[in-house]
């Protein structure tokens, strides 16, 4: 067979240019046995492999194929033909052979192989590959050819599609290589020195429309190269005369020769972004023909195996787009359905709602956005609210949820007074509509709905807590209809009580609105939000310390709430279980609490259930000191700030204890200063200005340490919060030790011994805590005392007292006291006899 140049004749000028760095190219990858190179039409890849073959000077045997070579004898007759010119020996055996379809044959043929062709450099190229569809050549040439040759021989496969053999099997075992558009295709730098040979001075902002009109396609540099030399400027003439040209030369070379129904699919496809198989499968109605006669259109068109997606050549697509009006609305309808359909049930949730909003389907944009999880992410939200934004008026008189959606999607972007305004306008629309119209009820029920748990959240600024009034509306508008489902989807934040205010009685205001609310909806729903005012007064009581009666309400909360799968307030219950059984030194009722809310991972209903569940983990992983198990999600970066009640604030939270624990305080303190510039609820506040004044004072800043220590004090002391100092332990407790002796701080000393008593036995806790956790686990406990603290727990075995210790070894008694604290800590001892038995039977003493 003989070499054959391709219908891109104009190619070669454009790619000279290229061939240094493609023969480079060549040359470093020429030693795999099988090198695949796959581009579209007008990419020269015969002319990069012609250039390369004349460098590289070695005895090369060129293959081309076309479709008559899908016919088992032409094909053979055409390979036998070629061989005979390099080795008739070898030629005559296996045209006695004849083409090898059993494999008795083939086991034949490569005995012959070994017997006449020697090892020696050689290379094999096949050309168009693409054409061949005969299976059984195709595997003829994969097992008896790309790799079986003998050393030296490389083989070279030209095609406008992947080949179909175990590319990604080969490509794992280092035996192929793929050289593919990207290689061949000019880059912007290369465009610019091409031009600059041809002593053309494009602007920059044209090199870059070049790029992308053409996207580095050769044929078409070359076309504007051409055209530049004649015509001054990108803009207007050339760029009009390349398209006109290449539009031409697609409507002879493609258009034409292609069915009516390939024409009316390709015109579809080009309406939309995704093409991946499965969707093009889907739009083509599994219509098998149709989707071979497409594959044959490779010059433009071909599948990607490796991202299972088919890849259409730009200026194809803008071809095809010329021929829009050849279909007919009702196409366009479907195709954008279905594009929105398939695109909103694999994620791409921003082209699902263009493409429903092309052929005005609103109701699809509301479910859509409903199937989301949790809140809407803020861009989607973004990209939502301007679509119903220009939405016509109407359309709100008969979507269902429409409205409610408009209103949640600025809820999701934190823009609280926006969403009021809009709650207002559709209020005042739907009050004025007939009453016997079955849209009413049902929108002003969802719209009331909505708008309580907007007020919800916006009374953490205004310190309104009026939702209750919303809610009972929503009550007396409801109708059977309405699907809670379908209306805005409140997961709580990190905290029940959503109060930023920390004026004394501001947390009980906020719990008789929710007791308010949680009767109304648990009466009209089947038991919704059960347990949630129980749950509130809990937390409450947990953050003052009084930790039994925290425990007391929150064993009802969750009795309550599990009568009514009220999953979201079990978790918190649960969550808050852990850390009161935490507080206690309880080691086993923390692990019981845990495990009953990781059985809730199978609930289905329970659309948080896995954030919530890292989150509880995290807490508990943070308390047993081992920052290293806390999933990988919470060691990340802050997430940006959306509102307080936000899921990506309940992670934050856990992020902010990851840094402290893993002494990473640079990203924390500057997330901390972040929290004071916005609101914020009150709890989560005093825990993170308290873990400032921690981490202020382990940077030696005590000046910084006591100030955040006081705002922190300014912020809990009127409702007698305390539990966020009391949970930082071993930390709080040298802080707070420090600012008793500290003359310039203005907290009183009566809350800083209580703090101080108090975190000093949470810490002590914690160490037993530990102890318990390893022992449970089987895992080596590992003590390492200091030297100080190795030379006063000696002297404690010998005998001496504390102010002898201080004596001896010059020191206060004040430290030889928190020495001491420190070995129990570590030994998890009770007392002195403990401690002294413990290090004995750990050979420390």
């Amino acid at each position: 067979m003989e070499v054959m140049q391709k219908s891109f004749q104009n190619t070669s000028d454009a790619f000279h240019f290229k061939r240094p760095r493609l023969n480079q190219l060549f040359f470093e990858v020429i030693e795999h046995p099988l090198i695949v190179v796959c581009a579209g039409a007008g990419y020269g890849k015969t002319s990069a492999v012609h250039d390369f073959t004349e460098e590289y000077q070695t005895t090369t045997i060129w293959i081309h194929l076309s479709e008559r070579d899908n016919v088992s004898s032409r094909f053979w007759k055409n390979f036998t033909h070629t061989i005979a010119q390099f080795n008739p020996p070898f030629a005559d055996a296996i045209i006695k052979l004849g083409f090898p379809d059993t494999s008795e044959k083939k086991n034949q043929y490569m005995s012959f192989l070994q017997e006449f062709v020697a090892m020696k450099q050689r290379l094999i190229i096949i050309d168009d590959f693409h054409c061949l569809e005969n299976t059984s050549i195709i595997s003829f040439l994969e097992e008896c050819l790309f790799l079986k040759m003998p050393l030296g021989t490389s083989v070279v496969v030209l095609s406008r599609s992947i080949p179909k053999i175990k590319t990604i099997s080969l490509a794992s075992k280092g035996l192929i290589f793929i050289i593919s558009e990207n290689n061949l295709r000019f880059t912007e730098n290369e465009l610019a020195e091409y031009f600059r040979s041809l002593n053309i001075s494009p602007q920059p902002e044209h090199l870059r429309e070049i790029m992308h009109d053409t996207g580095g396609w050769v044929f078409a540099i070359n076309l504007i190269a051409r055209s530049y030399q004649k015509a001054p400027g990108y803009k207007g003439y050339v760029r009009r005369a390349m398209k006109i040209n290449i539009f031409q030369f697609m409507e002879r070379e493609i258009w034409e020769g292609i069915s009516e129904n390939l024409q009316y699919f390709l015109v579809r496809l080009s309406l939309i972004d995704h093409l991946s198989v499965d969707f093009i499968m889907l739009l083509a109605e599994k219509n098998e023909d149709l989707i071979t006669e497409l594959e044959r259109q490779n010059a433009y068109v071909r599948r990607d195996n490796y991202i299972n997606a088919y890849l259409i050549h730009p200026l194809f697509l803008e071809f095809l787009a010329t021929k829009q009006e050849i279909i007919s609305k009702k196409q366009k309808y479907k195709t954008y359905a279905i594009a929105g359909e398939w695109c909103s049930k694999h994620g791409f949730m921003i082209d699902a709602l263009s493409y429903y909003e092309k052929i005005g389907d609103y109701a699809s944009i509301v479910s859509a956005l409903l199937s989301l999880p949790q809140q809407i992410p803020r861009n989607i939200a973004n990209y939502a609210s301007i679509i119903m934004d220009r939405a016509p008026e109407r359309a709100f008189d008969t979507v269902n949820y429409l409205a409610t959606m408009h209103i949640s999607t600025y809820m999701c972007q934190g823009l609280w007074e926006k969403s009021a305004r809009l709650a207002e306008h559709y209020e005042a629309k739907f009050l004025k509509l007939p009453e016997n119209n079955p849209f009413k009820n049902n929108a002003l029920s969802a719209l009331y709905h909505c708008w309580g748990y907007l007020r919800a959240l916006m009374c953490i600024t205004d310190n309104r807590y009026d939702f209750d009034f919303y809610f009972e509306k929503f009550c007396k508008h409801f109708s059977p209809p309405l699907n809670l489902s379908k209306v805005y989807n409140h997961c709580p934040g990190p905290w029940i009580i959503a109060v930023g205010s920390a004026k004394k009685g501001e947390p009980e205001k906020y719990i008789e609105s929710l007791s308010h609310t949680a009767s109304l909806l648990a009466k009209h729903f089947n038991g919704l939000k059960t347990g949630e005012d129980e749950l509130a007064r809990g937390e409450l009581k947990f953050y003052q310390g009084a930790l039994y009666s925290a425990e007391t309400y929150i064993i009802r909360a969750i009795e309550k709430a599990r009568k009514y799968n009220q999953f979201e307030i079990i978790h918190r219950a649960l969550l808050y279980m852990m850390r009161i059984s935490f507080a206690q030194g309880n080691y086993t009722k923390a692990e019981q609490a845990l495990q009953e809310t990781k059985s809730y991972l199978n609930e289905d209903l329970y659309i948080s259930r896995y954030t919530n569940y890292d989150i509880s983990l995290a807490w508990y992983y943070c308390v047993l000191c081992l920052p290293e198990n806390i999933p990988d999600w919470l060691k990340e970066n802050f997430s940006p700030y959306g509102h307080a009640a936000f899921i990506e604030n309940f992670g934050n939270q856990m992020k902010a204890w990851f840094c402290l624990m893993t002494r990473n305080y640079p990203p924390l303190l500057s997330y901390i200063h972040e929290m004071k510039t916005r609101e914020s609820f009150l709890f989560g506040r005093i825990e993170m200005l308290a873990i400032e004044a921690c981490v202020h004072y382990k940077m030696k800043d005590k000046k910084l340490a006591f100030a955040a220590l006081q705002e922190a004090y300014k912020n809990a002391s009127p409702n007698e919060i305390v539990t966020p100092f009391i949970e930082l332990g071993k930390d709080m407790r040298t802080l707070s030790t420090a600012a008793l002796k500290e003359q310039s701080c203005k907290i009183p000393k009566k809350w800083l011994e209580n703090i101080n008593r108090k975190s000093a036995s949470y810490a002590k806790h914690q160490v037993h805590l530990i102890a318990q956790y390893k022992q449970a686990n089987l895992i080596p406990a590992n003590i390492a005392l200091s030297t100080r603290e190795n030379e006063i727990l000696a002297n404690l075995s010998h005998g001496l007292s504390r102010s002898e210790i201080a004596a001896s070894q010059g020191l206060s008694i004040n430290t030889v006291k928190m020495v001491i604290n420190n070995i129990y800590m570590k030994l998890g001892a009770e007392n002195l006899a403990d401690a002294i038995r413990i290090a004995s039977e750990r050979k420390i003493v």
